[in-house]
């Protein structure tokens, strides 16, 4: 006589503790994850950026968010917010894309932060535009560093966003 009915029951309970073993172990790996160092969980071969390499750019994010909420020895939070934004916006979460790039600016930079800060401002507040869809405040963030600033490579990445205007935020930037 079988306690649990049957062999089609028994091979349920297996498979649901299997299941139940992976799941608790995918958790593990994440609350790991989110005890390292921020240079090894920013690092081009861990983490987030694996997930981004997979086009994961929604499960990045998150990432991102629940490091930045668990992992209070970062060092740099806001290129961890930038990254965050950039991620959502990939996914075409503009909402979460949004919420993340303006935590890493505001008008202080622009007076008070050098020409390093004005150029953050412009690049940041130009890619928030092009995300709400104003290309006339995009415009204008590019005219104003245009006239006051030296170009660098975020120049050169509103100008592609810019050029790019009718193009979703993953396809504008590749």
């Amino acid at each position: 006589m079988m306690i649990f009915g049957g062999m089609a029951t028994m091979k349920t309970i297996v498979l649901l503790l299997l299941l139940f073993s992976c799941s608790n172990l995918a958790a593990q790996d994440l609350s790991n994850v989110l005890l390292y160092e921020q240079r090894f969980f920013d690092s081009d071969t861990c983490c987030w950026r694996k997930l981004a390499n997979t086009k994961e750019y929604e499960k990045a994010g998150n990432m991102i968010v629940s490091y930045l909420k668990n992992n209070k020895t970062h060092t740099n939070s806001q290129s961890l917010q930038w990254h965050a934004g950039q991620m959502f916006a990939k996914a075409q979460n503009d909402k979460q894309a949004i919420f993340y790039f303006k935590k890493t600016y505001n008008f202080l930079y622009r007076l008070f932060g050098g020409d390093e800060g004005k150029a953050w401002y412009f690049y940041a507040k130009g890619t928030v535009a092009f995300i709400k869809r104003d290309k006339g405040k995009l415009q204008k963030m590019i005219q104003k560093w245009d006239k006051n600033l030296p170009k660098d490579r975020n120049y050169d990445a509103l100008v592609q966003l810019y050029e790019n205007w009718d193009k979703k935020y993953l396809e504008a930037t590749e």
